[in-house]
């Protein structure tokens, strides 16, 4: 994380998605300056995430606090299948340290790259991606033991729930 003292300007580290891929996250005015100034230092590429939030920064950690008053009244069952959680990149079993993995990860670095790593370990060849998206996907697809399943429309999402539920893998 980047302070900037004499403007009270925040820049997080968002997200690792790959050796050579970082996403940052902030006040816009701060993350505008920090990419110019990676830019400088010789990134190759900088992208214009369109986002109204400054998603896995620490700016959201006040509504981190909301989320785990309404998480307080639900009931979050251990998984069937393993679900990788972007803050510790372990696997949850318990109904208080899943809610705990999903109040930090408003607010937290994605480690991306290590759940990849984890994975490959792991032997898993199946990998969703839930969400409006499919960046992760695109992502995994140089990786040719993932085979990566956006789920951001209903077709995808029953190809890839078909999948996962013949693989038998234990975590």
């Amino acid at each position: 994380m980047f302070v900037d003292s004499t403007k009270k300007k925040i820049v997080s580290l968002a997200s690792i998605n790959s050796h050579d891929q970082i996403v940052i996250s902030g006040d816009k005015s701060a993350v505008c300056e920090a990419s110019f100034n990676c830019k400088k230092l010789g990134a190759k590429y900088i992208l214009n995430i369109n986002s109204n939030i400054p998603a896995h920064s620490v700016i959201l950690k006040p509504i981190s606090k909301k989320l785990k008053k309404k998480l307080k009244n639900i009931t979050i069952n251990s998984p069937i299948i393993p679900v990788i959680n972007n803050v510790d990149v372990k696997s949850e079993k318990t109904s208080k340290n899943i809610k705990d993995a999903l109040i930090r990860q408003i607010y937290s670095t994605v480690r991306w790259q290590e759940i990849i790593e984890l994975i490959k370990s792991k032997k898993y060849f199946t990998m969703l991606e839930i969400g409006p998206n499919n960046i992760l996907t695109n992502l995994n697809k140089k990786h040719k033991n993932i085979i990566p399943f956006s789920t951001n429309n209903l077709k995808n999402f029953l190809i890839a729930f078909q999948k996962i539920n013949k693989e038998k893998n234990e975590f």
